[in-house]
C-alpha cells in the first residue's frame, strides 16, 4: 500500500468543489477516478475542502493505494491523463496514516477583484466590481482582521468546526494591472466555512458606504444578529499556498518505510 503527497494547482471553475459528491464532478471525484484507472482502487484525502468554482495554486492531497509507477515519473504520467483544469506541480512519500487535513500549519487565501472591464485571461479568476469602493477603508477593514479573534461573524451555516477562534497573520490589500486589479491576501492558522469569502463582502460594504460598523460589530460581538452573512463571488478566490508541520513526516516504526525518503517532492 503506497501514500502519496501530491501538490496540485486547479482551476475551480468547472467543478462542484473539491469534496465527492454523488451526483455532481469535483476535484476529488476527479483524481480518484483517474488515479483508480492507471494504479487501481485507492482513495484520496485533501487538506482543504475549496467550495465550488474556487481555485487553488497549491492544494496538498493524499493518495493511499497502489503505485506502480516510480515517484520520479508519476507527476509526469498523471498530467497526461488529467484534466487540463487539474495540474500534478510534484510527489512526495508520506508515512503511513499521514492525513494532509492534521498536519496544516497555516493557509493562505488570495481573493481579486478587477475594476472595470475584464480582459478574456483573467475573468475566470476575478470578480469583477465597478461601483465605488474606498481604498482606504478597505485597508482599514483589512487589519481589523490581523491576530486571534472569534470569526463565528464569519461562517457560513453548515461549518462542521468545532471552534471558531482563529489567529489571522496576513491580511492586506495590494493593486496590480496598473489600477485594475485589486488583490486581498489573508493567511491564518485555519478558516471557517466561506469564511474569506465573508470578509471580502464585509470588507467591499465598508468601502462602499464608508463605514466599518457592521465589520466590527460581526468581530467584536459575534452575534447571531451581526453574523455576515453576504458571500462574495467564489470565482475570485485561489487557495495559495498550505504549509504544513515538518514533524510530521518523521516515518513511523515501519521497516517497509525506513527505505523511503519521506517529504522528499519529486
Amino acid at each position: 500500500m503506497a501514500h502519496v503527497a501530491l501538490r496540485i494547482s486547479y482551476d475551480g471553475t468547472e467543478f462542484h468543489g473539491f469534496q465527492s459528491q454523488s451526483q455532481y464532478i469535483t476535484i476529488q471525484s476527479a483524481l480518484e477516478s483517474h488515479l483508480g484507472a492507471l494504479l487501481g482502487a485507492g482513495r484520496i484525502i485533501g487538506a482543504s475542502r475549496t467550495d465550488s468554482g474556487v481555485h487553488a495554486d497549491e492544494q496538498i492531497v493524499v493518495w493511499t493505494g497502489s503505485s506502480i509507477i516510480p515517484l520520479d515519473r508519476l507527476s509526469w504520467v498523471l498530467n497526461q491523463r488529467l484534466p487540463v483544469s487539474i495540474r500534478v506541480q510534484n510527489v512526495a512519500w508520506v508515512p503511513v496514516g499521514w492525513d494532509p487535513r492534521r498536519v496544516v500549519a497555516s493557509k493562505f487565501y488570495r481573493y481579486q477583484i478587477w475594476r472595470g472591464p475584464v480582459p478574456a485571461r483573467w475573468a475566470r479568476y476575478v470578480h469583477r466590481v465597478d461601483a465605488f469602493l474606498g481604498w482606504d477603508h478597505l485597508q482599514a477593514a483589512a487589519q481589523l482582521f490581523e491576530g486571534m479573534h472569534d470569526f463565528s461573524g464569519f461562517r457560513s451555516e453548515g461549518s462542521s468546526a468545532k471552534t471558531t477562534q482563529r489567529d489571522v497573520y496576513t491580511s492586506s490589500w495590494e493593486m496590480s494591472q496598473e489600477g485594475r486589479l485589486w488583490i486581498y491576501r489573508v493567511g491564518a492558522n485555519g478558516f471557517l466555512y466561506h469564511m474569506v469569502r465573508l470578509m471580502v463582502a464585509a470588507m467591499m460594504e465598508a468601502a462602499k458606504t464608508g463605514s466599518l460598523r457592521a465589520l466590527k460589530q460581526a468581530l467584536d460581538c459575534p452575534t447571531p444578529y451581526n453574523r455576515i452573512k453576504k458571500l462574495a463571488p467564489a470565482c475570485g478566490l485561489t487557495l495559495e499556498r498550505i504549509d504544513i508541520r515538518p514533524e510530521s513526516l518523521q516515518p513511523s516504526d515501519n521497516g517497509e518505510e525506513d527505505e523511503r525518503c519521506f517529504g522528499k517532492w519529486y
